[in-house]
């Protein structure tokens, strides 16, 4: 989504973007279409390259270098803009052909564990880095960069919108019942082992929706089935929505962050552009973007005082400025954030 937003917002006037993704993913249809994109050989639409992808295996030719060197060619990039660092391909042919880095990190350093150490060691080698906080900028510098910037994570408030779904229908609560929603793929990343014991502190009429892709683990199935044990009906995992993704999301009226680690999540800014008051642990750029006006942030692992800063926002619901919390939302939006973004790329 980030991405997406960035290419929507940029000046083709003054850079000339090409989007290279593995994947044939949904989003393509949201990319403007001026843009030129191409899809990894494994997810072609074309069986041919599907085919001719098994025969560089074959040859042992890796296909992703063979096809982003051919690109490469073609275009004669400038630089390779790298977003996320999961892009572990990417980083080591750029450096073999001596291709020019922009990476962008949206990664604290619990998800370097998903890449190995090569993979660190190639985004080091990066001409510049972009941190989406400030704490993502620091574990870059820790690492010795010298050549790190910041730009904020940002969501495009456009894309925010109501369907007016009647999702309300399959759930049986009451009107004194304060429901909490959190969204994000559903794993031990985002805290998911942590609901258990945190509902174990909070009051009976606190419920927890959490929206987002269910993950097959053994900590994943350690929530579900203890949640359905004893609080089924107060903890419900609603799996991945779309076009009634933010009619979800509306049924809450605060929105809760378990991460263990998160840099500046889009979830919680989509929360405060509904304006939902946030509580959650202290997991990073929570911290940068909370303030007092807008929810509460406590250390991490104190239940306690989670759920007591939980219970402290559902008796001073009414004090939060709900217009508050959306105009602060919107200071992080795409087209400001995206002229900074060209800011950076104009000063390399």
């Amino acid at each position: 989504m980030q991405l997406l937003y960035i290419l929507e917002n940029l000046n083709v006037e003054k850079f000339e973007p090409y989007l290279f993704t593995r994947n044939d993913g949904s989003l393509l249809k949201d990319l403007p279409k001026y843009i030129k994109y191409f899809v990894g050989y494994k997810k072609s639409r074309n069986y041919l390259l599907r085919l001719f992808r098994l025969l560089l295996y074959a040859v042992n030719i890796n296909p992703v270098e063979f096809q982003l060197r051919k690109i490469q060619k073609r275009i004669k990039v400038d630089y390779w803009y790298i977003n996320t660092i999961v892009n572990r391909d990417a980083y080591a042919i750029a450096v073999k052909l001596g291709v020019k880095i922009i990476s962008h990190v949206h990664e604290m350093p619990l998800y370097y564990d998903m890449v190995k150490e090569k993979t660190i060691e190639n985004l080091l080698k990066s001409d510049v880095c972009i941190g989406c906080s400030k704490i993502v900028c620091q574990n870059l510098e820790d690492m010795g960069h010298k050549n790190v910037k910041l730009l904020n994570s940002f969501v495009d408030d456009r894309f925010i919108s109501l369907s007016h779904a009647k999702v309300n229908e399959q759930f049986n609560f009451s009107p004194i019942d304060f429901i909490w929603i959190m969204a994000g793929s559903v794993n031990a990343i985002k805290g998911v082992d942590f609901v258990i014991p945190l509902l174990k502190q909070l009051k009976l009429n606190h419920k927890i929706i959490w929206i987002g892709g269910i993950e097959d683990s053994g900590t994943t199935a350690y929530a579900r089935i203890a949640g359905k044990a004893a609080f089924k009906d107060r903890l419900f995992f609603v799996g991945r929505k779309s076009t009634d993704y933010y009619d979800y999301f509306n049924l809450g009226k605060a929105f809760l962050l378990l991460s263990r680690q998160d840099s500046f999540p889009l979830v919680m800014q989509e929360a405060a552009h509904l304006g939902k008051p946030i509580a959650g642990f202290n997991s990073g750029g929570i911290e940068e973007y909370v303030n007092d006006k807008i929810g509460i942030v406590v250390n991490q692992l104190s239940f306690t005082d989670l759920a007591k800063a939980m219970e402290k926002i559902e008796e001073n619901y009414e004090a939060y400025d709900k217009e508050y919390i959306k105009q602060y939302a919107r200071r992080f939006n795409a087209i400001n954030q995206t002229l900074k973004l060209q800011s950076i790329l104009e000063e390399i």
